[in-house]
């Protein structure tokens, strides 16, 4: 089982955006030097109580040089909101500055606002999604590459750099509708599952029909991932488990149903009880273990993305004493 950090960066109105970039960093940092594998960066935009996270693969970059094993990813860069070379350049060059620990996490993105913003047609932007995939992988696996598609067409391209990985940086691709789940399994890429957004009967049934869908179209279970993002935080004392992270998991769930254009109305309506019965890993080591057992039997992932700032309101020093618990308490029982 592999261990990540899942960054979205809400910032609240006490909160300074230097302080929040900084924070995140040293974070990543710690997980390197703890033996997490992996740190997760989402792109939202346009609205800062719910994140600043707008260049993930900026921010990526940055984490890329004050590292040296944890491989640095995106979940995820929104495909319809960039041009497909654009996407491909950055993301091969950030494969290059992490000597090849580059993730090229994606997604099509199903937020109005954010369509609106970019002044790209959501469904547009969402049918072209597949075909700039495609793309991409041409554009990283050929010296030089002509493309004619119905969105996208190039001719007689050399892009440069090439990312470092071969044949290209693992690709994973997040489903949080039901026909998402049949789309990346057609494509035959590693797959991103947020249980609290699609539920946990929508993650289940979701699954059942990516690994269908990946046999039939002839693909390898074997040597695709599931990765599953779980709200994380640990404490010694499994009174101050509950409560402490609380106030952030509401802040949270507050700004899901202040903006219902992006929720269903099952995450809207959801209470900090149900997260902690149903979705997190919150508690005490002893615990943890065993959500996470219980999670490993509903979903059966390779992969879990650990939140460990759910909502953004804990400590910079809370978040870090929770992180070295998890890895030290919590980790060794899946490795």
């Amino acid at each position: 089982m592999e261990f990540g950090v899942f960054y979205q960066l809400p910032c609240a109105e006490d909160q300074s955006p230097v302080e929040r970039y900084a924070d995140t960093v040293a974070q990543v940092q710690l997980a390197d030097k703890l033996g997490y594998d992996s740190a997760w960066l989402a792109e939202l935009h346009f609205n800062p109580s719910f994140s600043i996270m707008s260049a993930p693969l900026l921010v990526a970059s940055a984490i890329a040089q004050t590292t040296q094993q944890i491989k640095v990813g995106t979940a995820v860069n929104l495909v319809p909101l960039h041009h497909p070379l654009r996407l491909a350049e950055e993301t091969a060059t950030l494969d290059v500055l992490s000597r090849g620990r580059a993730i090229f996490g994606i997604g099509r993105g199903s937020n109005p606002r954010q369509f609106e913003g970019y002044g790209v047609d959501i469904q547009e932007g969402r049918q072209s999604f597949r075909e700039a995939v495609d793309f991409i992988l041409k554009a990283w696996t050929s010296d030089e590459f002509s493309y004619q598609g119905e969105h996208y067409e190039a001719h007689e391209l050399r892009v440069m750099p090439k990312p470092l990985q071969k044949p290209h940086p693992p690709v994973y691709i997040a489903s949080n509708s039901p026909d998402t789940f049949e789309l990346v399994g057609s494509m035959g890429h590693n797959i991103l599952v947020a249980p609290m957004v699609v539920s946990v009967e929508g993650a289940q049934a979701g699954l059942e029909v990516y690994r269908k869908t990946l046999s039939d179209c002839g693909h390898d279970l074997s040597t695709r991932r599931v990765n599953v993002n779980v709200p994380v935080y640990v404490n010694e004392d499994r009174k101050k488990a509950r409560a402490i992270p609380e106030p952030s998991f509401n802040n949270y769930l507050g700004l899901i149903r202040a903006n219902r254009a992006r929720a269903t109305r099952r995450a809207a309506n959801l209470s900090y009880d149900d997260v902690f019965d149903d979705f997190a890993a919150i508690g005490d080591p002893e615990q943890c273990v065993a959500k996470l057992r219980s999670l490993q039997e509903l979903y059966d992932p390779q992969e879990f993305m650990c939140w460990f700032n759910t909502g953004g309101l804990l400590p910079h020093k809370e978040v870090e004493k929770s992180m070295r618990l998890f890895a030290q308490e919590v980790m060794p029982h899946f490795r």
